[in-house]
Order: structure tokens, then C-alpha cells, then sequence
């Protein structure tokens, strides 16, 4: 619907980039692609609804909840691993009832969860973020398939871009006022990370990293939150790619479609003033663009 470009550093490919669903979120986020179902899964944080989309048919089906939500995963037992406000819940898209499973930040009331992820082992991790002042008091759990809450991180003002290598030997991770993009090594074995280290800086004037994937290729995607873009670095942290969007609050982006070669790409409104929602018409939308580059399925939890 709308015409973009894809940037690299050497040359340009011009790409259409089409609007997947038109009724706007205030806050779109945590995008996934169920690879057994053919559904895209997404939420709008703020407006405190899970929603889920037929691309074939249109179909679209939404639920509200009682608070935030920050993330969401695929759950192999059917339904949806949930980071909440308050916690971890279990959702079933057929009654609509979420079953809590854990509080493991409940001592911090102020923190609510924020982004979140699968790995490739069926291990669950999200962190907590206190929103009201982004003070450093946010914190990084992993919820295993024993349903055991385990703290790995401490001294985090808001997380996001949680990603796994196709290989699930690393592990990234950004606290997104930093301005870069951190990776760890990551044991697959005991899901324990260590050996902390920058694998990118975002450039200046590209807004803060958000929501991320990895490709097939194993390189690192980002949505650039107040950067109108979303990027792509090899895996070596150098810029490859940067798509070019028409809204400036970019928040989340998975791979998906029969082939895994769609990037589907949430954005935000909140925040925007009645002028910038005037010119930025598609704020809030979900959008799509096929970069040439195929994606990975969508890990599930195993609890």
C-alpha cells in the first residue's frame, strides 16, 4: 500500500510495504507466527488485548485482559505463554481464560513485564521493567519447563530485543536507553549466559532497539522505536539492511507467512500527538514487507 525502500550499504531495492491489519493499537507488540496454524499472534500492550489473525482469510479474533501485557510465546501443549503486568499465565484461545503460573517479581510492585521470548529448548524469558520512572530496578527471569521461575539478571532499566541464534548458542539482549545491542553466550544445556558483550550500537537518530527476531541467515532484526525503521545486522553487528517505514514508532517484527520470507512488523501510537497521528496515518497498524530473506519457526514453550 505504501512504497519504501530498502537501504544497504551499497545499493537500493525498492519494496512495497502493505498494512496487514488497519485498526490501530496503542501500543503493538511481541508479533509471532505459529508455523502449525497458519495464525499471527500479537498484542497490543497498553490496550491490554491478545490478538490473533487469519492472513488467509482476514479472519481477525481479539480478547482484552485485565492489565498490560508485555510478551507473548507459543505454548507446545496448545495456547499461549503470557508475560503479564503481574506475572507468567498459560492463555486459551478457546475459553479466553488466562491460568497464572508464577509471580516471580511480585516483591517489586512498581514492575510490570516487558519483552519476552522462547528459546529453542522450550525455556520461557522475560524481564521486568518499572515504566512510572525507568529506573534501573528492572530484572531478567527465565521460566523453565518445570514451571520454575528462575532470576538471571539483575539492574535492568527496560528490556528488550530478547533473540536466540538459529544455532541457540547466543543469546541477545538489549536494555533498550543503552543505545546498543548486547549478546552472551548462551549453555543450552542448563540455560545459563555469561560472557557479556556489545554486538551493536544503534546509530544515532534511529530511536532506542525494540522488539527483534533472528533470520535464517543468523542475522539480528530490531524494530527502532522512534527511528521509523526497522535494521538488520550480521552476525558480526555490522548494518546490513535498514527498510524504511511511514511511522515512527516501530515496536516489534517476526517472520511469517507459507514461507517464512514475510516480515510482519508492529508499530505504536502512543505517545503522539493529534498532529503526528495526522501525518503518520498508519501509527499503529500492523505492516509487511518481504526483505528477500527467509525467517526461522517460532519456538514454542515446552512447559
Amino acid at each position: 500500500m505504501t512504497v519504501s525502500s530498502i537501504t544497504r550499504p551499497i545499493d537500493m531495492v525498492g519494496s512495497v510495504i502493505d498494512v496487514v491489519d488497519s485498526t490501530p493499537d496503542v501500543l503493538g507488540e511481541s508479533i509471532i507466527w505459529d508455523e502449525k496454524t497458519q495464525l499471527l499472534w500479537w498484542v497490543d500492550g497498553i490496550g491490554q488485548s491478545i490478538h490473533r489473525l487469519d492472513i488467509s482469510s482476514g479472519a481477525k479474533k481479539s480478547w482484552l485482559m485485565q492489565e498490560e501485557i508485555g510478551s507473548i510465546g507459543l505454548r507446545a501443549k496448545g495456547g499461549l505463554i503470557v508475560g503479564m503486568r503481574s506475572g507468567f499465565y498459560f492463555f486459551s484461545p478457546e475459553t479466553g481464560e488466562l491460568t497464572e503460573v508464577a509471580r516471580p517479581d511480585a516483591e517489586r510492585p512498581k514492575n510490570r513485564f516487558n519483552d519476552g521470548k522462547c528459546d529453542r529448548h522450550g525455556r520461557y524469558w522475560s524481564g521486568t521493567v518499572e515504566a512510572a520512572a525507568y529506573t534501573p530496578r528492572g530484572r531478567l527471569f527465565r521460566l523453565d519447563p518445570d514451571l520454575k521461575p528462575k532470576l538471571i539478571m539483575e539492574g535492568i532499566t527496560c528490556i528488550n530485543g530478547l533473540s536466540f541464534s538459529p544455532d541457540n548458542r547466543l543469546m541477545f539482549m538489549t536494555d533498550s536507553f543503552s543505545c546498543q545491542i548486547d549478546v552472551f553466550d548462551y549453555d543450552s544445556v542448563d540455560g545459563a549466559i555469561y560472557n557479556r558483550r556489545k554486538f551493536a550500537e544503534v546509530p544515532l537518530g534511529r530511536g532506542i532497539c525494540d522488539g527483534s527476531t533472528v533470520d535464517a541467515d543468523g542475522c539480528f532484526w530490531s524494530a527502532n522505536m522512534d527511528g521509523w525503521c526497522v535494521t538488520r545486522y550480521d552476525p558480526r553487528g555490522r548494518i546490513d539492511m535498514v527498510i524504511n517505514l511511514p511511522v515512527r514508532r516501530v515496536s516489534s517484527l517476526c517472520f511469517g507467512g507459507p514461507d517464512l520470507d514475510t516480515l510482519f512488523i508492529t508499530t505504536a501510537r502512543r505517545r503522539m500527538s493529534e498532529k503526528e497521528l495526522a501525518q503518520q496515518p498508519l501509527a499503529g497498524n500492523v505492516l509487511a514487507v518481504r526483505p528477500g530473506v527467509k525467517g526461522l519457526p517460532e519456538p514454542e514453550f515446552l512447559g
